[in-house]
């Protein structure tokens, strides 16, 4: 199964994620929004594949823990980002 950095939220980190949303907006230029959403997430499934058959000898072995794992990392993340929106945006904060 895929390991993961046990300190990911480095500065390094958010800059990488600012410039994946960086190109992200830029596509909304062209295209609408929901549309670019749903591309940032077929990347994401697509790379994370090929991550998961690179890095594990056993991938197929360990196909649904590798999925289990990512959806469950992209669930925390969602809502993560969500919540902060959330705060974010009502009045007086």
């Amino acid at each position: 199964m895929m390991s993961s950095d046990p300190r990911p939220e480095t500065r390094e980190f958010y800059d990488l994620a600012d410039r994946f949303i960086g190109l992200a907006n830029e596509q909304t230029r062209d295209h609408p929004t929901s549309r670019v959403s749903s591309v940032i997430m077929y990347a994401a499934a697509r790379y994370n594949a090929h991550c998961v058959l690179a890095l594990d000898p056993e991938a197929a072995k360990n196909r649904a823990a590798a999925t289990d794992y990512l959806v469950e990392q992209y669930r925390r993340m969602l809502e993560n980002n969500m919540d902060e929106l959330m705060r974010s945006s009502k009045p007086g904060t």
